[in-house]
């Protein structure tokens, strides 16, 4: 079953389908497929080395070395918060916003500064002064703000403090809608269950049927993660 999809126009689906990929002899992705229209916050989970960011690279185009089809290869409109980070030692706060701004995918530089303040963050900071916690809440923050429809998130609660873990929840609720669509991959279930309208589960190399939050609770009983804890253990055929 996919997300409904009936009615939405080709050029406001995103996904792919068939997505294979291997690392020499050890296949990450056998056949996943994922089809989404534009709009709302879903979640992928999965077991470490499940693929989760393999196919998010894929999804956001920047690992072309891959069998399949995507849906939507208009890159310029995907936004992508990756897991690592490669701020040069010498930039700035501001510097890395004026550079995505400039170069990037568009900057909304008022709501970043603004967000960054909240958090005591300084325009002026070196960026590998920061802690952890900070420098991912910066990335995130350089990604929601950003000028496309599709948003790729890969683990965006790790190393965040309460605060800011609630921070990107919140900001999570406020700029997604019906012309956007989050895409967040976490370990973090009980963070995200939430916000999500569904998710999927990735095991063995392919993406479940698409789970709706609000049914697996109603048809289950159980919460998304309890729900998830159970498919991703289980063998055989999947569904409710």
């Amino acid at each position: 079953m996919e997300r409904e999809i009936s009615g939405v126009p080709e050029a406001k689906l995103f996904g792919g389908e068939g997505i294979r990929k291997s690392f020499g002899r050890k296949a990450v992705l056998e056949g996943a497929d994922l089809r989404l229209p534009v709009g709302g916050i879903v979640g992928i989970f999965g077991l470490n080395g499940a693929g989760k960011t393999t196919l998010l690279r894929i999804l956001a185009g920047l690992d072309s070395d891959f069998s399949g089809a995507l849906y939507k290869a208009d890159f310029e409109d995907v936004g992508y918060m990756a897991p690592d980070e490669n701020f040069p030692p010498d930039m700035t706060v501001r510097g890395a916003v004026d550079f995505f701004d400039r170069f990037g995918k568009g900057a909304d530089g008022e709501a970043i500064f603004s967000a960054l303040r909240a958090a005591n963050i300084r325009e002026k900071q070196l960026i590998l002064s920061m802690s952890l916690g900070m420098r991912q809440y910066f990335r995130f923050l350089l990604t929601v703000h950003c000028a496309t429809s599709v948003c790729l998130f890969d683990e965006p609660f790790t190393n965040l403090d309460v605060n800011l873990r609630a921070r990107v929840a919140d900001t999570m609720i406020r700029e997604c809608g019906d012309d956007r669509l989050f895409l967040v991959t976490t370990h973090e279930i009980k963070e995200i269950e939430t916000l999500i309208d569904g998710f999927f589960v990735l095991k063995g190399g392919r993406l479940s049927e698409y789970y709706p939050s609000e049914d697996v609770r109603e048809r289950t009983g159980k919460s998304v993660e309890e729900f998830y804890r159970d498919a991703v253990n289980r063998a055989g055929p999947k569904g409710f």
